[in-house]
C-alpha cells in the first residue's frame, strides 16, 4: 500500500487550539506555505531523495532544510502520510528560489530519479495570518484544518490561547495559522502548534482534551470555525 506524503512549500500547520506569543507577527504575516502530496511506495528513499534536494538547494540558496519533512501518526485519512514543508517570506521570493532550484542542472537530473518514487497530487499555497517562530529540525506537531467564518476574529482569539498556553506551562509550543489562497477544497485555514518532542506533544493533547480552560475556549470559537480534519506528526527530516 502507498504512504502518502505532502510536501510543504511554507511551512506547517493547525487549528484546534491555538494562541499568541508576544513576538508573534499578526495578519498578514511575512509566510508562505505551499503543499504538494506525494504518493510513494517507499518513504525511506523518498526521504533520502529530499536530503540530497536539501544539500543542493543549501548550496545555491544558503537555506538550511529548505524541505522539511513530516510523518503522521495519529491521522483519521491514513496513517503515515508525509508533509515536507518548505517556508518563505513572500510569494514573490518562493517564486524565485523555486525557479533557481529546478534549473540547477544536479536538480534536474535528481528530479528525474524521484519520478520513479513518487507521484504528485495536489499542491495548496497558504499565506500565513498568524505565525510565532520557526522550530529546530524534529518537532512534533498538530494540525488542524478549519474553515473560518471571521478571520480577523479567530486571530484575536488564537491570543486569548497563546495566553492561556503560557499560563499552563506550554510556552514551548510554536503556533502558525495559514490562509489558503490556492488549491482550496475542503477548508479555508490551516494551523500548526508545533512541540519540541513527543513527550511534549502528549502533554499538550492531554490539555487539549480535558483541560477545563481548554473546553472553555474551543467552546468560545466554536461559531466562528468549523474544523474539517485533524492529524499529529512527526518530523523525519533527514
Amino acid at each position: 500500500m502507498k504512504t502518502r506524503y505532502l510536501v510543504l512549500a511554507a511551512a506547517f500547520a493547525l487549528s484546534l487550539l491555538v494562541g499568541r506569543a508576544p513576538a508573534a507577527e499578526t495578519k498578514p504575516a511575512s509566510r508562505v506555505l505551499a503543499i504538494l502530496e506525494v504518493e510513494t511506495d517507499d518513504p525511506v528513499a523518498y526521504a533520502g531523495a529530499l536530503k540530497e534536494y536539501n544539500a543542493i538547494a543549501k548550496a545555491k540558496l544558503g537555506i538550511e532544510n529548505y524541505l522539511r519533512v513530516y510523518q503522521t501518526y495519529f491521522d483519521g485519512e491514513r496513517t503515515g502520510r508525509i508533509r515536507v514543508a518548505v517556508t518563505n517570506t513572500s510569494m514573490a521570493e518562493l517564486n524565485k528560489n523555486s525557479a533557481a532550484i529546478e534549473a540547477d542542472p544536479k536538480i534536474v537530473e535528481l528530479t528525474q530519479k524521484m519520478r520513479a518514487l513518487r507521484k504528485l497530487g495536489s499542491r495548496v499555497l497558504y499565506q500565513g495570518v498568524y505565525f510565532e517562530a520557526p522550530m529546530p529540525v524534529g518537532v512534533r506537531n498538530y494540525t488542524t484544518l478549519i474553515n473560518v467564518v471571521d478571520e480577523d476574529a479567530y486571530v484575536k482569539s488564537i491570543g486569548e490561547l497563546r495566553a492561556l498556553l503560557d499560563q499552563n506551562g506550554f510556552k514551548d509550543c510554536r503556533i502558525g495559522v495559514y490562509r489558503v489562497t490556492m488549491g482550496r477544497k475542503d477548508h479555508t485555514h490551516r494551523v500548526v502548534i508545533n512541540t519540541p518532542s513527543d513527550e511534549r506533544l502528549a502533554a499538550f493533547l492531554d490539555f487539549v482534551g480535558s483541560h477545563p480552560q481548554s473546553r472553555i475556549w474551543s467552546q468560545s470559537v466554536a461559531k466562528n470555525r468549523t474544523i474539517v480534519a485533524s492529524n499529529t506528526s512527526r518530523e523525519i527530516t533527514k
